[in-house]
């Protein structure tokens, strides 16, 4: 049995969810229409929930963003369509969230009907397995799309590209993927990193190197460079 994982207090991350409505300020584009976010506590999550946001799709790839504690313990996850955020935070009550789990890995995170685009995915991909019991197939790292030299210039690089006739607020990537805790009144923020994700990966070519953790098989998991293995 794993011993208890240490979450941020409850006050910080509240069991009852919310649908409110957020705007973009990546690029100076105001037809850029405005993005419904929903959060949830992971021992709340339903089924509507995942459809509205699956049923939001135009394609099959999703932006997903992920934000981590102390010890590195996954507190808070997004998943985004290009109008459409799911956000889901962890709390005391998610290791235990039986159904709630397998609903978030049946529906999406081993969905391979979906593809599940972000930045520095071996890591969630890491902190889902130990922190949760939980795999996730068909993954792809944004990282390598962008700029080698740092990962605030692979988020502009990456952002840049997707929309070349919008001119893109260098300032807003900056302060909206800069690294800190993540609490709950700025959920607008961090929600916006999983857009810029789904955002960042519409209308690139087809990627070969997915990470796949639910597999036994090296040859499956690893295909390309050093992505996770776990025994």
């Amino acid at each position: 049995m794993q011993p208890p994982l240490s979450y941020p207090p409850l006050h910080i991350l509240s069991t009852m969810g919310s649908v409110i409505t957020i705007h973009q300020n990546f690029y100076h584009n105001r037809s850029i229409p405005p993005i419904t976010l929903e959060q949830v506590d992971l021992a709340s999550l339903t089924t509507k929930s995942v459809a509205d946001l699956v049923d939001s799709l135009s394609g099959r790839r999703l932006g997903v963003a992920a934000s981590y504690g102390e010890k590195s313990v996954l507190v808070a996850l997004a998943f985004s369509s290009e109008s459409r955020v799911l956000l889901i935070t962890m709390s005391a009550t998610s290791g235990s969230a039986r159904r709630e789990k397998k609903l978030l890995r049946d529906e999406l995170l081993c969905n391979t009907s979906l593809e599940k685009h972000g930045f520095f995915m071996e890591r969630l991909a890491a902190a889902l397995y130990l922190d949760l019991g939980l795999y996730i197939r068909n993954a792809f790292d944004l990282t390598s799309d962008g700029d080698r030299r740092g990962s605030m210039a692979a988020y502009k690089g990456v952002l840049a590209r997707a929309r070349t006739e919008d001119s893109l607020d260098e300032s807003v990537v900056e302060y909206i993927f800069a690294e800190q805790a993540f609490i709950l009144s700025r959920k607008a923020e961090f929600s916006l990193r999983a857009w810029a994700c789904y955002v960042g990966v519409q209308g690139i070519p087809g990627k070969p190197d997915m990470i796949d953790t639910s597999t036994k098989s090296p040859q499956v998991r690893l295909t390309h460079r050093p992505h996770l293995v776990f025994p």
